[in-house]
């Protein structure tokens, strides 16, 4: 393999450059990407951030140097990710900032037809005809010092990211789809930069809707106490106590530990954290019955779900149709639901217009769904 350039920063005085570059220059198209880890941790600890303007690569330690500064610096100018979910999550929690845009190169790929979840190896293969090397992949990020061949690793997935997404962009504005592909990464980024609400995360355990509200009450306050948990002490919210466990305690709800010992829980959740769960249970119980949370009722459990679905992707596929654009680009079955729940009003905010009519889609599917709810 040839040399691969890139300036390694690891002290400020390294670093001292590169933010007067960037802080001087007119706004520029960059690369960027993240190398994290995230194994038994809440959140995924940043390890590595590679930066491309096209011109020289830049590779940064954030455990060596100031970070604040490169993101203010950074948040000046246009970036280019692939697959930038987890990037995004990494650096909206350290830094706050993006770019003036932000572009998901996955997402371009998907309008031109190659699927929502292209992975970067397939896509760089596709648009560059170069076939990259993945096996740093899963390397450990944190352990210093890198290995010349994860440096080698991380520099070309920005080095190659920068051609790959000028040759897409050039097929996206000849197919009259760009600004399309970079709204819709827009609106993923912003969705990045929510604050999750943590008194719902009840919600996203598994078979909540089969409980009823005062269960849901008892649910909630397990969910609470763990996710409070798992981000004081850093830890994947599943080891803390797993997601079934909570759904069984709130199902059962044990008095003793004699009872939450029936329940056969893992004997580590129980030798940890048995008293605690018990003392929830109780203080699950107490909240009065005008504060239990509303029944979980599924959009699939509507008597008429089945029918509207199969006619919405009947729209779909004839939007697809009219307008060239993937099925799967237009509306995922999570979009579709969001458009039932909101014309039946089970959506807690049912102002909020559902994604079918907002943005690059709405005057695609104008003519084909009602308009109101």
């Amino acid at each position: 393999m040839a040399d691969i350039n890139f300036e390694m920063i690891e002290t400020e005085a390294q670093l001292a450059p590169l933010l007067r570059y960037l802080n001087e220059q007119s706004p520029l198209v960059l690369a960027l990407d993240t190398e994290f880890v995230r194994t038994r941790t809440y959140y995924a600890h940043l390890g590595l951030l590679q930066i491309y303007d096209g011109i020289r690569c830049y590779l940064v330690d954030p455990l060596a140097v100031d970070m604040p500064p490169l993101w203010h610096a950074l948040s000046k100018h246009h970036w280019v990710l692939h697959a930038f979910s987890e990037d995004l999550e990494i650096i909206q929690r350290v830094s706050g900032q993006f770019g003036l845009s932000v572009f998901d190169t996955q997402v371009g790929a998907a309008f031109l037809g190659h699927g929502i979840s292209l992975g970067y190896q397939r896509f760089i293969d596709t648009e560059l005809g170069i076939q990259i090397d993945k096996g740093e992949s899963r390397t450990d990020w944190l352990a210093r010092p890198l290995r010349a061949s994860q440096l080698d690793y991380a520099a070309l997935d920005v080095i190659h990211l920068l051609p790959a997404y000028l040759k897409i962009k050039q097929q996206l504005e000849e197919q009259g789809r760009y600004q399309a592909a970079l709204e819709e990464s827009a609106r993923l980024a912003a969705f990045k930069q929510r604050e999750p609400n943590l008194d719902e995360s009840y919600r996203d355990i598994k078979n909540a809707w089969k409980l009823n509200p005062q269960q849901l009450a008892v649910l909630k306050t397990l969910g609470s106490w763990r996710i409070q948990q798992a981000i004081s002490r850093d830890l994947a919210i599943n080891n803390v106590v797993h997601g079934d466990s909570l759904w069984t305690i709130a199902r059962y709800q044990p008095q003793s530990m004699e009872q939450l010992q029936r329940l056969e829980l893992p004997a580590q959740e129980l030798r940890i954290h048995g008293h605690r769960l018990l003392k929830l249970v109780q203080q699950g119980q107490k909240v009065p019955a005008a504060d239990y949370p509303k029944p979980i009722k599924r959009i699939v459990d509507y008597p008429d779900y089945k029918k509207c679905i199969q006619e919405l992707k009947v729209v779909v596929t004839k939007v697809s149709e009219e307008s060239g654009l993937p099925e799967d680009v237009l509306a995922s079955k999570k979009v579709l639901n969001q458009y039932l729940s909101w014309t039946w009003k089970s959506n807690q905010q049912a102002t909020e217009l559902p994604l079918l009519l907002t943005g690059w889609r709405q005057p695609l599917f104008a003519n084909h769904v009602a308009q109101e709810a």
